[in-house]
C-alpha cells in the first residue's frame, strides 16, 4: 500500500521553489501518492503541474473557502470588489474574515483535520515561514514523520523548541546548514537539478571566445542586475547580454541599459524554454542575493556547459569546489574585471572548462542523482525499506 505524502509550503506559481516541488512531487509520486497544499495563492497555471498536469494541488485558502460558510460569503463580496480578478476563493483571507470570523483559527481547525490524513508532510519554504510552527506540532502531536526543504538563506536561526520535533532537514549546503542553531538538527544536503536536463545536456560544450552573456532572474533590486548592465556596458562591443525575468525594476533597467542593442530583455521565460537561450550563450553571469540557496540558473549554467562568472552567493562556491570557474564581489569594477578576463580565455581554454563544468554536473546534479537522494532520504524517514 503506498504512503500519503503531504507537500506543503508557500507555493505559489512561478519561481525555483514551485519548479522543485513540483519535480520531488513527481519523483516521489512514482512510489508514493503525494498532494501539494500551498499556504498562500497558487493558481491552475503554477509552475509546480508543470511535472505533472493530474498532481493533485490546492490551497489553505480554498480548504477554509469550501468548509465555512461566513468565510465564504465575505470572500465573494471583497472578489467582486477587487473586480473579480482570480478565483473567489483567493479571497477567503480578507480583513473583515480576519476580524470578525477568526480566519487564522480557521486555518488551524483546517490543518488539524488535514494532516492527520497523511503519513508523511514535507515542508518547503522558510524556518520562517507561516504556519511552520503549527504544522510541526500538529505532526509532532499526531506522530506525523515531517521533513524540512528549507528554502532561503539561513542565519543562525534560534532555537525554538518546536524546530526540534522535525525528523530531517534537507538542505541545499552545508553553508546553509551551519545557520541552523538548534539542539536537534538532523540534515542532509540535497542540491538541485537541472529539470530541463535533456535539452541542456544536448547544448554543445563551448568552442570559442566568450561574445554572449546571459543572465536569469527577477529583476528585483535584491537581485543586484544594475550591476550587471553597468559592467557590461563597459565593456560592449559587439557583445551581447541576455537578461531574462521580469519585474518591478525591468522599466529601470531597460532605462539603465539606455537603449543598446545588445542588451536584450527576453521578459519571463518558462523553465522548459530557457534551453534556446542557454544554446545562444558562451556565459552565464550569477548575481549577487544575499538570501539566496541555490540558485538554480548556476545548475542549469553546469548542464548546459556554458562558462560561469558568479558572485559568491548561495551553494554556489560548494558547487564549483575544485573548479577554476570565475567569482566577482559584486562591484561594477570587479564585475568588469573579471568579464574581460573570462572574454580573453582563448578557444581552447574555454573548451576544456566547458567540458570540466558539465562532467561536473553530471557527476553529482544529475537528475538521476538527485531522485535517488530524495528517494532514499524520504524512504530512510518514513522506514521503508
Amino acid at each position: 500500500m503506498k504512503s500519503k505524502i503531504l507537500i506543503i509550503g508557500p507555493i505559489t506559481d512561478f519561481g525555483g521553489r514551485e519548479l522543485e516541488v513540483g519535480f520531488v512531487s513527481n519523483v516521489l509520486s512514482s512510489k508514493h501518492e503525494v498532494e501539494v497544499c500551498s499556504t498562500v495563492t497558487i493558481s491552475k497555471n503554477s509552475q509546480v503541474l508543470d511535472f505533472s498536469k493530474s498532481l493533485p494541488v490546492f490551497s489553505l485558502k480554498s480548504k477554509v473557502f469550501k468548509n465555512f460558510l461566513w468565510i465564504k460569503f465575505l470572500a465573494f463580496i471583497s472578489y467582486l470588489k477587487n473586480n473579480c480578478k482570480g478565483s473567489v476563493s483567493d479571497y477567503a483571507n480578507n480583513e473583515w474574515a480576519k476580524k470578525h470570523c477568526s480566519y487564522d483559527g480557521k486555518v488551524l481547525e483546517v490543518l488539524n483535520t488535514l494532516i492527520p490524513k497523511y503519513n508523511l508532510v514535507v515542508f518547503f519554504g522558510q524556518l520562517s515561514s507561516n504556519y511552520v510552527k503549527e504544522v510541526i506540532e500538529i505532526c509532532h502531536d499526531n506522530k506525523i514523520k515531517f521533513v524540512f526543504r528549507t528554502t532561503g538563506k539561513i542565519l543562525n536561526y534560534q532555537n525554538y523548541d518546536y524546530l526540534n520535533y522535525v525528523d530531517l532537514y534537507i538542505h541545499h549546503s552545508e553553508s546553509n546548514a551551519n545557520g541552523v542553531k538548534i539542539n536537534t538538527h538532523n540534515y542532509t544536503v540535497i542540491d538541485q537539478c537541472a529539470f530541463n536536463e535533456e535539452e541542456l545536456l544536448k547544448i554543445s560544450v563551448v568552442k570559442n571566445k566568450v561574445k554572449t552573456f546571459l543572465t536569469i532572474a527577477r529583476l528585483e533590486k535584491e537581485k543586484n542586475i544594475d550591476v550587471l548592465i553597468k559592467a557590461f556596458l563597459k565593456i560592449s562591443d559587439n557583445d551581447k547580454l541576455i537578461i531574462i525575468g521580469e519585474g518591478s525594476e525591468y522599466d529601470n533597467l531597460k532605462n539603465l541599459a539606455k537603449n543598446n542593442v545588445n542588451v536584450i530583455f527576453t521578459g519571463f521565460i518558462r523553465n522548459h524554454k530557457t534551453a534556446d537561450f542557454f544554446k545562444q550563450a558562451d556565459c552565464i553571469i550569477i548575481s549577487h542575493y544575499d538570501f539566496e540557496t541555490g540558485p538554480l540558473t548556476g545548475i542549469e549554467a553546469m548542464a548546459s556547459a556554458r562558462l560561469i562568472l558568479s558572485a559568491k552567493t548561495g551553494a554556489m562556491e560548494e558547487r564549483f569546489d575544485g573548479i577554476n570557474i570565475s567569482w566577482f564581489d559584486n562591484t561594477v569594477e570587479d564585475l568588469y574585471e573579471e568579464m574581460v578576463k573570462i572574454k580573453n580565455i582563448n578557444a581552447d581554454q574555454a573548451e576544456k572548462l566547458s567540458i570540466e563544468i558539465r562532467d561536473r554536473y553530471i557527476s553529482r546534479f544529475s537528475k538521476e542523482n538527485i531522485n535517488a537522494r530524495y528517494l532514499g532520504v524520504i524512504e530512510k524517514v518514513m522506514d521503508v525499506s
